[in-house]
């Protein structure tokens, strides 16, 4: 049974977008998949896949790195969300 088809083909295109921050490619697969009736909850479901597997390396590096040099470290963006939050009017 081969379950490969043209919507999967574009949750795996969506997920790689994702990885690759692409946004060009985002928007096209995104309306590629709405065309061909691909529902929500399916693409949310592969952008929240391609984001865990994207994130957690980054996230286990900081972590070493942290241990390594003694002090825990945060990820950039949640340094920048706090920033932005704080109305700094700073970018990354």
């Amino acid at each position: 049974m081969n379950i490969y088809n043209d919507q999967v083909n574009e949750l795996v295109a969506i997920g790689a977008a994702i990885a690759a921050n692409c946004e060009p490619c985002f928007k096209y697969h995104y309306d590629a998949a709405r065309r061909l009736g691909v529902e929500p909850a399916d693409m949310l479901a592969a952008v929240r896949m391609a984001q865990a597997v994207k994130e957690t390396p980054a996230r286990h590096m900081l972590e070493l790195a942290g241990r390594f040099l003694g002090e825990p470290i945060q990820s950039a963006s949640a340094e920048t969300t706090k920033k932005a939050e704080a109305g700094d009017g700073k970018c990354c």
